[in-house]
């Protein structure tokens, strides 16, 4: 620092090697600067204090005046000043304290036909002398631009400035929703059409709550937006989101919201029969036993804001059914067996019911058509019995212990399943039957396709 340069020549003047310490107000800060030694000027004190100065700025005392530990060095530093112009922005650092000294100091020629707006307001030119210096001055020639809302129109002349200068000159305000075209921050433009475009008043009804709103557009959809409502993926409104209203009507928000009801059904499971020739005739076993599946019945109930609005019910299986599979027998042994008739072949054995009849008790009476006449033709009587052809193939033999060898030639409305009905004369022969008998079925055997494996 110069002062520390300086402190031999001082001492030798007579100024001590003690700290100096040098009051100083910049602006509206004070401060005290303390350097070592003696500093013969106001301008070292601010050097050893690294405090730099602008060309406008001003010190007191002046730089060149004397040090002294007891004067406050006072810097008045100079206003900025911006200046915006046809020809650009410009910035400016003064001392004067009014505008019209400012312009003069400045040298800002202006025309007749130019307007200045000082801080954003306009300001007539008999008033420039005497009005406070402004950080911001708008210069520019008379523009003629048009302010619409709704109906009602101004024209204004404008030295330049933005579309917000242009509201304020026309004295209009804008509110929270209101929106204005072009932006407020454009500059404006001669033969500029500003458009005011005013939110209007809507009540929106939603979540038990009235909320009265503005909002520039009419459509539903945007009216909810301004209330800040948000619709559900199953919300609506009354009327639609896409629909137009006209200001001061009520928009209603439906809250809807749904409750599916299951309820599962069994599902029955089937046999199913297969085949399988290791088998005997007439034996089953179960290959795989079923699981009953599940029939799933939802009804979903639509609430409307809390109240129920309808339900719609559907089915589907929810797990399907898994069959039982049980094989069957199809493997026949001829046997011979012994009877009071003499020897006889079989191929099956069934357990049936047993009863008896006689032509008279067949239902007609002697003398009547087919009296006595089997469904196989023959007459009626002893060794000819009525059978199920689905259980005994009809016209063949058969063996019952204690009647004999008899042709399965005779059916009846009674004879369904595994009954068997044995013949006899119309004479003193006929033996009533009760109870069950085994049921021999004698050679030959009918072909497989003839066969039927599973009897009722």
């Amino acid at each position: 620092m110069i002062c520390l340069a300086l402190a031999g020549l001082l001492l030798l003047a007579g100024c001590g090697p003690d700290i100096g310490r040098y009051p100083v107000r910049d602006g509206a800060a004070q401060r005290t600067i303390e350097l070592e030694g003696c500093c013969e000027t106001v301008g070292e004190v601010l050097a050893g204090g690294g405090i730099a100065l602008g060309a406008e700025d001003r010190v007191l005392p002046p730089l060149d005046a004397p040090a002294s530990e007891d004067t406050t060095i006072v810097i008045d530093r100079a206003s900025e000043v911006q200046v915006l112009s046809a020809a650009g922005e410009a910035r400016y650092r003064t001392q004067q304290d009014t505008l019209g000294a400012f312009i003069e100091e400045a040298g800002l020629a202006l025309a007749a036909s130019d307007r200045l707006l000082a801080d954003g307001r306009p300001l007539a030119r008999e008033a420039w002398a005497d009005a406070p210096l402004p950080a911001r001055i708008a210069i520019d020639s008379y523009k003629t631009v048009t302010v619409r809302e709704g109906e009602a129109a101004q024209t204004l002349r404008l030295a330049g400035g933005t579309v917000a200068d242009a509201l304020r000159e026309a004295e209009i305000v804008l509110g929270g929703y209101d929106r204005v075209s072009p932006l407020p921050e454009t500059p404006v433009d001669a033969g500029m059409v500003i458009e005011v475009v005013r939110a209007a008043p809507f009540v929106v009804a939603a979540d038990e709550e009235t909320i009265e709103v503005r909002a520039e557009s009419g459509l539903v959809s945007d009216i909810v937006a301004a209330a800040g409502v948000a619709l559900g993926p199953l919300d609506y409104t009354r009327p639609a989101a896409d629909a137009a209203i006209r200001p001061g009507e009520r928009v209603e928000v439906v809250r809807v919201t749904e409750v599916v009801e299951a309820q599962d059904e069994p599902l029955p499971y089937e046999t199913v029969y297969q085949a399988d020739a290791s088998l005997p005739l007439d034996t089953v076993a179960v290959v795989s036993g079923g699981t009953p599946g599940t029939l799933r019945r939802e009804t979903r109930v639509r609430y409307e804001n809390g109240v129920e609005a309808g339900r719609e019910t559907s089915e589907f299986v929810a797990a399907a059914p898994v069959n039982e599979v049980i094989a069957y027998g199809t493997q026949i042994a001829v046997r011979t067996m012994d009877t009071p008739e003499g020897p006889v072949e079989y191929w099956r054995v069934v357990t049936m019911q047993v009863a008896a009849y006689t032509p008279r008790s067949a239902g007609k009476q002697p003398g009547e058509p087919g009296y006595g006449i089997t469904a196989s033709g023959l007459p009626a009587g002893k060794g000819v019995v009525a059978v199920d052809p689905s259980v005994v193939p009809f016209r063949s033999q058969v063996y019952v212990p204690g009647y004999g060898v008899a042709i399965a030639g005779d059916t009846g409305g009674g004879v369904k399943g595994r009954i068997i009905d044995l013949g006899y004369d119309d004479d003193e022969s006929y033996v009533p039957w009760r109870g069950t008998v085994d049921v021999y079925y004698l050679t030959p055997v009918p072909a497989p396709d003839k066969i039927r494996y599973i009897l009722p």
